[in-house]
């Protein structure tokens, strides 16, 4: 018997400002890529089950564009007679039921089985004589409701492999946390030999939690954590009570993370001249990267040369230059080229203008586009 688990394809995922020639972000469609390479192996495989577990969607509302493509992926794996089961995960499960869930598509789709009333259910299906039972929790409002709901589980004895599938963190393992307002935690009890398999989202990085226990990992690269990760799903073959898994890896962007530039002994063009070697290393081209600063003065941060990185960076998807700034003999960290962008325009504004006290301003407003980009990425 061969199952496919895959997880966190965040289709409607969009980034950054590169767009396709016709006019669509180029990310969006890296991720709407990446998922079409998972069901064209499934179908070439032709796989028996595949489970996904959890944020199929990016958000509750994906655009039409998101929700087109995944009907037409899932109707492809719908025709070749492969049932399909997809759990909510906490990005595309709504605050409110009065919202309604966007799973609700897929209802009347043959051989597809969504899961999102936030309770258990299980699903049983008979694979080349082999009965199996797939115990699947998806997204819940509450985390009391989840917890609830975690104690209903129980495998069946009358099957020949019982699956648990979930969306959440493992508990009391800080790394596997996302630090999202609605994760939901699962119990390190659930990792045991009750169940033959253990098929988790929410993790988006491939992680093996014990011999019948995996997080298959995010599909695409969507932020810089991501970047020395391998992207793909996993294979299971459950033969005579026996799991074997293998873990096939999709071709993705690159997205490149190189090691940071110690700037703290280092002259304006000596630092320049190591970003220079650094893009120079990335090959910009079709690629996503970030530049790393670190202890980098506030005046030789200011006199950096943005127009010639970015005319350096210009092929690239997208580039950052993130930076710990030092002012005062106090480092300040997380300035990124969202910031650079907007401060250098800023400061070339202010430049222009006949205005007294230009260095206040200038510092108050650097200050507020800072605070802005913080919430924006939820800092």
């Amino acid at each position: 018997m061969k199952i496919l688990h895959v997880a966190d394809t965040h289709l409607g995922y969009s980034a950054y400002r590169k767009v396709t020639g016709a006019g669509i972000n180029q990310r969006e469609i890296d991720a709407y890529n990446a998922f079409k390479q998972f069901v064209d192996h499934a179908i070439k495989s032709k796989s028996d089950l595949i489970i996904h577990a959890g944020d199929l969607f990016d958000s509750v509302r994906p655009n039409n564009r998101a929700i087109t493509f995944a009907i037409k992926q899932i109707i492809r794996l719908s025709k070749e007679k492969i049932p399909f089961i997809v759990i909510a995960g906490n990005h595309e499960h709504p605050k409110l039921k009065e919202t309604g869930h966007i799973f609700s598509i897929f209802e009347h789709i043959d051989n597809v089985y969504p899961i999102y009333n936030a309770k258990y259910e299980t699903l049983s299906f008979k694979i080349n004589n082999e009965k199996i039972a797939v115990h699947a929790l998806p997204q819940c409002e509450l985390k009391s409701q989840f917890n609830d709901e975690l104690k209903k589980i129980k495998p069946d004895p009358t099957v020949d492999y019982n699956i648990f599938v979930s969306h959440g963190a493992l508990a009391g393992i800080k790394v596997f946390s996302m630090n999202e307002f609605n994760e939901l935690i699962i119990p390190t009890n659930f990792l045991s030999n009750n169940f033959d398999y253990i098929a988790l989202g929410h993790y988006h990085r491939f992680t093996k939690l014990a011999n019948n226990a995996f997080y298959s990992g995010s599909t695409e690269r969507f932020t810089f954590t991501d970047a020395p990760d391998k992207k793909g799903f996993i294979e299971l073959e459950l033969s005579n009570g026996k799991l074997k898994h293998t873990f096939n890896e999709l071709k993705n962007r690159p997205m490149l993370d190189p090691k940071p530039i110690k700037c703290s002994n280092l002259k304006l063009d000596e630092v320049m001249k190591k970003i220079k070697e650094t893009v120079s290393e990335v090959e910009p081209k079709e690629k996503t990267f970030r530049i790393t600063l670190e202890d980098v003065p506030t005046h030789i941060y200011r006199g950096l040369d943005f127009d010639e990185i970015r005319k350096m960076s210009s092929e690239a998807i997208h580039y950052e230059i993130k930076a710990n700034v030092v002012k005062g003999g106090e480092a300040k960290s997380g300035t990124t080229s969202k910031i650079d962008a907007l401060a250098n325009e800023f400061e070339q504004f202010i430049e222009s203008q006949d205005l007294n006290e230009k260095e206040t301003i200038l510092e108050l407003g650097i200050s507020y586009i800072e605070k802005v980009e913080a919430r924006d990425e939820g800092k």
